[in-house]
Formats: structure tokens, C-alpha cells, sequence
């Protein structure tokens, strides 16, 4: 996948002209590439999920420093999915604040028990480095899932995926929808 430049962003005056319709085309973006289960949901992101995250960075932090911005762009590319591993961002979708904090202790570990269930094949995912800790302290988790050129034959031929959280408090499965499924089959090579 291409990775954002410069040129791709906006600033944010320019960004403020078109924040929201660019809201409302990222929304309709989102939710094809966003799967849940109870308790997570699951946001595999592209270039326009990535590209708007920046700008919506640049917006509300009205970032203007050439350097700052070179480094959201580097920061934020590093969540573009290649060639050999698609991006996901994962979310905890616990909304009440008290049982959040007595169910965070219960999920640590949680970043790296997420797979990508394919047929009778299992992918775990690769929580990013230096976020895991003992104790989780984020509601939102970065993970890759990366392909050897066999199991990227194997997504490309399947007929049906899954994501699958296999922790010893939350055992939770959900199906990729054939629509994002087949995209997702378009970025791996």
C-alpha cells in the first residue's frame, strides 16, 4: 500500500473546509472494515482510514510544524497494512466506566490473544511493540497479522474468516463479512 506523503495532508485550515464531509465518507469507510463482537470491535484500516486519522490530528492539535507533521505521517504510516500483513486497530467496547475498571485487570494479555481464523488455520496477530504491559492500560490495541506467501494462498482461496479472541477471561469469535473479506484479499499479496 502507497504510503501517505506530504502532499497527501491537509493542513488544518484546508482540513476544516471538508471535515465534515470528509467525516461522513470515513464513517461509510469505517463501517465496512470495522467487524465486533461483545466485547471488541475490530477496524482494519487503509489508506483513507490512516490519511484521516492524520488530518483529524492535525485539525484538533492545529499542528502546523512541518517536523510534527512529518512525524504523525511516519507515526500513522507504520499502521498502513503491506503486502504481507494487514493493520487492525482494536477496540474495547466497555462503555460503562466502573465495569471498565474492574475488566481491565481481567484483560491483560488481551493484545496477544487475537487471531485470524482461516478454515482449519490459525494467524495470531502481533500486538505493536513496546505498548503490551503487564497490566493493560489502553482501551485501544494495535495488532498486525502477518502472511507467509502460503497463508496469504490461503485467504486469497478462502471462503469464510473469522477473528478470534482466545483468552482465558474472553473467548469471543467474529465472521469477516464477505465484502471486507474480499477487499482484504485485494491488500495481501
Amino acid at each position: 500500500m502507497n504510503s501517505i506523503e506530504r502532499g497527501d495532508v491537509s493542513s488544518p485550515q484546508e482540513f476544516s473546509r471538508i471535515v465534515e464531509e470528509d467525516r461522513k465518507r470515513i464513517i461509510s469507510v469505517k463501517k465496512r472494515r470495522r467487524i465486533a463482537t461483545k466485547t471488541f470491535s475490530y477496524l482494519f484500516e487503509n489508506r483513507d482510514t490512516v490519511l484521516n486519522q492524520i488530518n483529524e490530528m492535525i485539525l484538533v492539535e492545529n499542528v502546523t510544524d512541518i517536523e510534527e507533521i512529518h512525524h504523525l505521517i511516519g507515526t500513522y504510516n507504520a499502521l498502513l497494512p503491506q503486502e504481507n500483513f494487514l493493520s487492525i486497530s482494536m477496540f474495547i467496547e466497555i462503555s460503562d466506566e466502573k465495569e471498565l475498571l474492574s475488566e481491565m485487570p481481567k484483560l491483560s494479555g488481551i493484545e496477544k490473544s487475537v487471531y485470524l481464523v482461516i478454515g482449519d488455520h490459525e494467524i495470531r496477530a502481533v500486538p505493536e511493540e513496546g505498548r503490551s504491559t503487564e497490566t493493560l492500560e489502553s482501551t485501544l490495541q494495535y495488532l498486525r497479522i502477518y502472511f507467509t506467501r502460503e497463508e496469504a494462498k490461503i485467504l486469497k482461496n478462502c471462503r469464510n474468516a473469522f477473528i478470534v479472541t482466545k483468552h482465558k477471561n474472553y473467548s469471543e469469535t467474529a465472521m469477516i463479512p464477505e465484502d471486507l473479506l474480499n477487499e482484504l484479499k485485494s491488500e495481501i499479496y
